[in-house]
């Protein structure tokens, strides 16, 4: 009730102190959050004629699209992407926003043997003997493949790694070939495995070598429909959307 008193006073403020834009909104977003924004699109048009547009990729591939000038008017990427597009004036700084943390993890397909991940030690142990292991590209500019990476060389597993990791464009499509019994282990986020059925429940990695990363939205500088833009960070830090980040396997920012 709560929720559906907050929705039907937004759409009713947006539907009168706005017109409708031809062009859709345009977002550059990190692929860690598409499930959890899913109904954004939907219920931001619920207002009137405005739209919404999500181009998803790796976290790296929507910085350098932005840097590379393509027009967004929203930009969800971690804070170390984020720093970089408003050390270049590509984004509002202030209206910077976190929508919430997520942890990294490994999973099997359903019905495998579960995964000890109860320390470093036994991390390194599934590692070497999985078969095959999944991960989300760091060519592209994945922050997990980026991370996981190096924390295989840290590990001293990089050689042993080499011939068994199997790279995907995104994490979601790796838990995707766990869960098609084409690969052994998947490991990425949380959310990237929240809508891939087939899988046990991921296992998150031990806490000293755990990566919690940050999503965070802001209003691109030069933005078409700058108050549309805003708007659309305030429907993405409401009950209903934040409610689908938690469902998705995030941890919501404090209230303010």
């Amino acid at each position: 009730m709560k929720n559906s008193k907050w929705l039907a006073t937004w759409l009713l403020a947006a539907a009168c102190t706005l017109a409708a834009h031809a062009e859709p909104l345009q977002v550059l977003s990190a692929a860690a959050v598409k499930t959890s924004v899913a109904q954004v699109p939907e219920l931001f048009a619920g207002a009137g004629d405005d739209r919404v547009q999500f181009q998803f990729g790796t976290a790296g591939a929507m910085r350098d699209k932005a840097i590379q000038g393509a027009l967004f008017d929203v930009v969800i990427v971690p804070p170390a992407a984020m720093a970089e597009l408003v050390a270049r004036n590509l984004v509002d700084a202030a209206s910077q926003q976190a929508l919430g943390t997520v942890r990294l993890g490994a999973a099997v397909a359903k019905g495998g043997a579960p995964l000890d991940l109860a320390d470093v030690a036994a991390l390194q142990r599934v590692l070497t003997q999985a078969g095959s292991v999944g991960i989300a590209d760091p060519a592209r500019g994945a922050t997990t493949g980026i991370y996981l990476s190096k924390l295989f060389a840290r590990l001293g597993l990089a050689d042993v790694m080499q011939s068994k990791l199997r790279v995907y464009p995104e994490g979601q499509n790796a838990m995707e070939a766990v869960a098609a019994h084409e690969i052994d282990v998947a490991m990425g986020q949380f959310s990237e495995a929240s809508s891939v059925a087939g899988l046990e429940p991921l296992v998150p990695l031990p806490e000293a070598v755990q990566l919690k990363t940050v999503y965070v939205a802001a209003v691109g500088q030069h933005a078409p429909h700058p108050v549309a833009a805003r708007r659309l960070l305030d429907l993405l830090a409401s009950p209903p959307v934040q409610q689908a980040f938690r469902a998705n396997g995030f941890d919501l920012p404090p209230s303010k």
